[in-house]
C-alpha cells in the first residue's frame, strides 16, 4: 500500500503542489534527492490564443511574420505551450506545418523565467521563411506535447 501511495504521489506531484502550496517545497526537496523534477502545470484549457495574424514582412518579401497574443487565465504559473502553425492553400488544405516551442517564440531575456505567469498575456512574434509556398491562410493551435 505504501508503494502504491508513493507512486500516486509521484505521478500527481505537480497537482499536489498546486493544491497544497505548503507541500511544494517538500516535494521539490524529495524529488531533488531521488533525481526527479516537479514540472510546471500544463492546463491547456486555461490557455488561449486571443489574437493572431500572419503577414508578409514589409522589409523582406520571402519572410512571413506571425504575431499572436497568448493568454494564461490560470491563477498559477504554467509551462509555456507549443504552438502548431499550419499554412493552408485556397482549399484550406495544409501545405506546411511547423511546431514552435517556447524557444522559438518567448522573447529574448525572458526564456529563463520560470514559466507563463498567471493571469497574463504574452505577445508572440515569429519570423518564418515560407512565403515561397504562397499560403492563402493559416491555422494556429496551442498544445502540450
Amino acid at each position: 500500500m505504501l508503494a502504491l501511495a508513493l507512486q500516486i504521489a509521484y505521478y500527481h506531484r505537480t497537482d499536489i503542489g498546486l493544491l497544497l502550496p505548503e507541500a511544494k517545497t517538500l516535494i521539490q526537496q524529495l524529488c531533488a534527492q531521488v533525481g526527479c523534477e516537479v514540472p510546471l502545470p500544463r492546463r491547456v484549457e486555461l490557455l488561449s490564443i486571443e489574437s493572431s495574424d500572419l503577414q508578409a514582412d514589409s522589409t523582406n518579401p520571402n519572410v512571413m511574420v506571425l504575431t499572436a497574443t497568448l493568454r494564461n487565465r490560470a491563477s498559477f504559473v504554467q509551462a509555456f505551450p507549443a504552438l502548431e502553425l499550419s499554412l493552408t492553400n485556397a482549399q484550406d488544405q495544409a501545405v506546411a506545418r511547423r511546431v514552435l516551442t517556447s524557444k522559438n517564440y518567448v522573447p529574448r531575456g525572458t526564456e529563463t523565467d520560470p514559466g507563463f505567469p498567471p493571469a497574463s498575456d504574452l505577445q508572440v512574434r515569429v519570423y518564418i521563411e515560407a512565403a515561397a509556398l504562397r499560403p492563402s491562410g493559416y491555422r494556429l493551435y496551442l498544445f502540450y506535447p
